[in-house]
């Protein structure tokens, strides 16, 4: 299984048709008038499977720690992958595609810093996202 991209966004949608739909798909700085403060978003994955793959069961862990490497999470947030059935009509060769939606709204941003989301797939790191958490600047009105 491959991880073919992972981004952070505010909300996304994967229905069965394949598609996906993001919306603020891609930050790196999240921006809060507060802290602590709820995460609030979701990390958005496309995975890519060979024939063999898709047939096994799969697993998929999020962590989330902070810049002093302490965990944000009490347990990583943690998916099972059941073996699927490669449709008949797909070709030999032709690697198959899911979308994923992970809901990290109740992730809790404790203070402003530097924090990572480690994406592990069958026990293996494949990737990070680093994002910073920042105090939004006070609006001045006139």
């Amino acid at each position: 299984m491959r991880l073919d991209w992972a981004l952070l966004a505010n909300a996304a949608e994967a229905p069965p048709n394949g598609l996906v739909y993001i919306l603020g798909g891609g930050f790196d700085t999240l921006i809060r008038e507060q802290f602590p403060t709820p995460f609030g978003g979701v990390i958005v994955l496309r995975l890519q499977t060979t024939r063999l793959e898709t047939e096994r069961p799969h697993k998929i862990e999020v962590h989330c720690s902070d810049e002093d490497g302490r965990a944000v999470l009490p347990q990583p947030i943690v998916l099972s992958l059941p073996a699927r059935q490669v449709p008949p009509e797909y070709p030999h060769g032709w690697d198959l595609s899911a979308s994923i939606v992970i809901n990290l709204s109740g992730v809790p941003i404790e203070r402003a810093g530097f924090y990572n989301f480690a994406i592990m797939i069958d026990d293996q790191q494949v990737r990070s996202l680093p994002f910073r958490a920042v105090k939004a600047a006070p609006v001045q009105t006139v």
